[in-house]
């Protein structure tokens, strides 16, 4: 089932995508969850419900020109990302391959949705993007969900701390969506994922690729830092970031280009720098 967020009076709400447009959930059925997080609480138990109101023929539809993104996912208790968590971007950055999974948080304010603009902060220079694949956790330590994300970093100010924190979380600088594509209808083995930058691939890779495995993220990080539903993971990018390039051939993201994350299955998050 692919689920998504819209903007509804102001705030996210809770949308089915199907062939004949998203269709508000609870404005359909007064039993269905109103925001994803809502969803994600309940879990997998949630889904029959969901897919009969998918095939309701009466369902309320949010108009198409209506129709504005909100992150996928909101009201988290955490976002967690993982670093170096494929073979090939550790080696262009030249670095070992991690004992255990390099973890560091993302706050609330970096959120995103997608086709928005998210402003590059005054002094900023070395922007870079990294297309990842997210979880989306339910209850009982299980994933509810999947969607794309994208790890926006400022690499200079990242430089200026081992936990690399002040250079991940800027404002909107984790995009997520447009679409969740539930456990039960997403295999995150062997997904392709690829960034274009104004329309030129950069990033092409698989997620076979991982050091570690969304299974063993989810088991290492539970263990550690207790997940909770609506918690969100960013897995980690593959090669092809500007930092793992030459020095003389770096090229940093400026304001006006547009960064399209995509991955197999799932779809495509579009996000334009200002």
């Amino acid at each position: 089932m692919r689920l998504v967020q819209f903007l509804k009076n102001g705030l996210p709400a809770l949308g089915i995508e199907t062939e004949r447009g998203v269709i508000d959930a609870a404005a359909t059925d007064p039993f269905a969850p109103s925001t994803m997080a809502g969803a994600c609480r309940v879990g997998a138990d949630v889904l029959p419900l969901l897919a009969d109101i998918a095939r309701n023929e009466k369902a309320k539809l949010v108009e198409p020109d209506r129709l504005v993104y909100a992150p996928v996912v909101t009201y988290m208790e955490k976002i967690l990302c993982v670093g170096l968590n494929y073979g090939a971007h550790a080696e262009e950055v030249k670095a070992d391959p991690p004992q255990f999974p390099t973890i560091f948080p993302k706050f609330p304010n970096t959120l995103a949705a997608h086709n928005q603009v998210v402003r590059i902060p005054a002094g900023a220079r070395k922007i870079d993007y990294e297309v990842e694949l997210v979880v989306i956790m339910g209850k009982d330590g299980l994933p509810f969900a999947y969607t794309v994300g994208n790890d926006l970093s400022i690499r200079e100010w990242q430089s200026e701390s081992p936990t690399w924190v002040v250079g991940k979380n800027a404002d909107g600088f984790g995009p997520i969506g447009p679409v969740a594509v539930t456990a039960d209808a997403c295999d995150p083995a062997d997904l392709a994922l690829e960034m274009r930058r104004n329309g030129k691939l950069v990033q092409s890779s698989r997620t076979s690729d991982m050091i570690f495995s969304v299974s063993q993220l989810i088991e290492y990080l539970d263990a550690r830092i207790p997940l909770r539903p609506a918690d969100v993971i960013f897995t980690g990018t593959p090669s092809g970031v500007v930092i793992g390039m030459p020095y003389e051939q770096r090229d940093w993201v400026k304001p006006g280009e547009t960064l399209e994350a995509t991955i197999e299955g799932i779809g495509t998050l579009r996000t334009t720098m200002g």
